[in-house]
């Protein structure tokens, strides 16, 4: 997990890392290779829980809807593709590429206990309808009483395809869930996790994603 006072320090960092392993499938073992979706693995020195990488080569939304709605508004819609969300917040707004974000999972399974996260988000524009962020948790604030804090490592890469009104989206997620859940049985459960949780995503932006997030016609 990363400092909160020496984060702001990594943030190019994380930015360029993630954006190289966004777009090297080749790094990644595959574990799902079907023409609408692909997931694949990693794994790295410093964790014991893999990387891993899902892409949906065509979402039926351009970049800057489908951004809006996986990273921006995070808040507001993360409970469309994840269940076990249950509510967060942001914490602080460092600037307008940068925040701290909070968020609670329970995931309603007996013996497993109840997860959050405080994530470091960073945002660029690489080019018109292409987007980046990296997320990576940060020390800003303790666990909740009752929770066991998730070390998270995050990363999305959107670009709009040609015509306009479609996009790729490719993930990066890792997670150390912390707690009594040790890493080989979430890098086990990974899979299936990932595959819903992108066919979720792919029926949440269908026919160009919620209003609310499109833009007005000129």
């Amino acid at each position: 997990m990363e400092s909160f006072t020496t984060a702001h320090q990594r943030q190019e960092a994380w930015l360029a890392r993630d954006l190289a392993l966004l777009n090297d499938a080749a790094a990644f073992a595959p574990m799902v290779n079907r023409a609408d979706l692909q997931v694949g693995r990693r794994p790295l020195p410093d964790d014991p829980n893999h990387l891993f990488r899902w892409r949906l080569p065509r979402v039926a939304a351009p970049a800057d809807v489908v951004f809006a709605g996986f990273v921006t508004h995070i808040l507001d819609y993360h409970h469309e593709w994840t269940r076990e969300f249950v509510d967060g917040y942001v914490v602080e707004q460092l600037s307008p590429t940068a925040r701290v974000v909070y968020q609670r999972f329970e995931p309603g399974i007996p013996g497993i206990a109840k997860r959050d996260v405080c994530a470091l988000e960073v945002t660029r524009e690489l080019a018109p309808g292409v987007k980046l962020a990296s997320f990576r948790s940060v020390d800003r604030l303790p666990p909740a009483p009752g929770y066991a804090r998730i070390d998270w490592w995050g990363g999305a890469l959107c670009t709009t395809l040609d015509g306009g009104q479609t996009s790729e989206l490719i993930y990066l997620d890792r997670e150390n869930q912390g707690g009594w859940l040790p890493a080989w049985l979430v890098n086990r459960t990974m899979k299936q996790y990932l595959v819903t949780q992108a066919e979720q995503v792919q029926r949440f932006f269908a026919d160009g994603g919620p209003m609310a997030l499109r833009r007005p016609e000129p």
